[in-house]
């Protein structure tokens, strides 16, 4: 039986000496698995789509619950986003969530388009905003608010992966550059751009994805 999805690849493995697994995030289906034979070798045929961050239409030939892409029409791959180490970087944390948390073969097609509009933007633009950005609306669409006190001082509950204006026994003090730049970025206000700053929001909404998504356990630092 065949398949037509609109997908883009978030996860590649070898499996042998010519053929690769992917994990491939489709509007249609959600996540899905569907190896690519014979891509490694040199005159391959879908040797230019069988790449991470490769957005095709793909067409999949599937026999019980296993897939064989027989077909993909590349649609985007990101250039901009492989020559520079930070939007890599970025572009894996991204695929990582997305693999590590979503369920397979569930319709996401509201984070399928965020995905799209955020590689776009890594592609264009500075990388950790959009991911941050990425993110935020990432616990937004799954039900977890990221709600900010306007507040001096600034708390991480690690039980509960909430930011909270009074400590307690399992809180820790969030740095106030760090939290301000969060705040001013989830309120679409102004900020001073500051790469390391940014980079430990990362860290910090790595936590919190942690915290509130304990299948996010495999992912690794954000930044």
């Amino acid at each position: 039986m065949d398949e037509k999805y609109k997908g883009i690849i978030i996860k590649l493995n070898d499996i042998n000496d010519a053929d690769k697994l992917a994990s491939i995030f489709t509007l249609e289906q959600g996540v899905i698995t569907a190896k690519f034979t014979g891509v490694k070798r040199d005159k391959a045929k879908f040797k230019s789509v069988a790449m991470m961050f490769s957005v095709a239409d793909f067409v999949f030939n599937k026999k019980g619950n296993f897939r064989t892409v027989t077909s993909a029409d590349l649609i985007d791959n990101f250039p901009n986003i492989l020559l520079d180490y930070n939007k890599t970087m970025c572009a894996y944390v991204i695929a990582d969530i997305i693999n590590s948390i979503l369920p397979k073969e569930k319709p996401e097609q509201e984070l399928f388009l965020l995905t799209l509009t955020t590689m776009n933007d890594l592609e264009n633009t500075t990388a950790f905003v959009s991911t941050i950005e990425f993110i935020i609306k990432f616990l937004e669409i799954n039900g977890d608010y990221l709600e900010l006190p306007n507040c001096q001082y600034a708390y991480i509950d690690h039980m509960t992966g909430n930011i909270v204006r009074e400590r307690t026994i399992d809180c820790a003090q969030l740095d106030k550059k760090v939290y301000n730049t969060l705040f001013a970025i989830i309120n679409k206000k102004e900020f001073d751009y500051n790469e390391t700053v940014l980079k430990q929001i990362l860290r910090l909404l790595h936590n919190i994805l942690y915290l509130k998504s304990p299948s996010f356990g495999q992912i690794k630092n954000a930044a």
